[in-house]
């Protein structure tokens, strides 16, 4: 039986733990505020228009709300009773 070197399990380098630097923490922190005021105080770039069409969040206030403007091609006529039948027996017959 011959033996060889790579018997147990493979050794990886680990690699070497980097030196800590010689700027403080709060130099550091305090740099990264600036630049992040900086970035902030920038001119905003133009600001988005609200995509056009029906959005299920959108509500303006109104008390009195309008229909949708749209032709309706793509929604089905409304089909609700305007008062709901009452319902008899029992709720659950099995």
């Amino acid at each position: 039986m011959q033996s060889s070197k790579h018997n147990g399990p493979p050794h990886h380098r680990q690699p070497a733990t980097p030196e800590p630097g010689s700027e403080s923490q709060v130099d550091i922190a305090s740099r990264v505020q600036g630049g992040l005021k900086k970035s902030n105080e920038q001119r905003e770039p133009e600001k988005r228009t609200s995509p056009t069409g029906h959005k299920a969040t959108e509500f303006d206030g109104s008390p009195n709300p309008r229909a949708d403007e749209d032709s309706g091609v793509f929604k089905p006529a409304d089909e609700t009773p305007a008062v709901m039948p009452k319902r008899s027996g029992p709720k659950n017959p099995e």
